[in-house]
């Protein structure tokens, strides 16, 4: 099993992509949250990416991935999304 860590030391919400799955993850400020797979750490099974949009986690073995909160709660797929602006 392998997991990877990310925490928004930012002051506004930053979102989360878990890919290739395309999954989103919001985080407040102060947030950590950890992505996990079933992968072996020598399988080298994430990749990192900080761009405009937020931050991806590239999981590149194959295997299946879960996002888990500080406190080990699961956290879904567009967990603290914010709402679409309808203007």
């Amino acid at each position: 099993m392998s997991k990877t860590s990310v925490s928004n030391e930012s002051s506004s919400m930053v979102c989360l992509w878990v890919e290739p799955w395309g999954t989103d993850h919001w985080m407040r400020p102060g947030e950590e949250f950890t992505v996990v797979t079933e992968a072996e750490p020598e399988q080298s099974p994430f990749n990192v990416v900080v761009h405009d949009q937020g931050i991806t986690v590239w999981v590149n073995a194959g295997h299946d991935a879960e996002v888990f909160d500080k406190n080990g709660g699961l956290v879904s797929c567009g967990h603290q999304r914010p709402a679409e602006d309808g203007s």
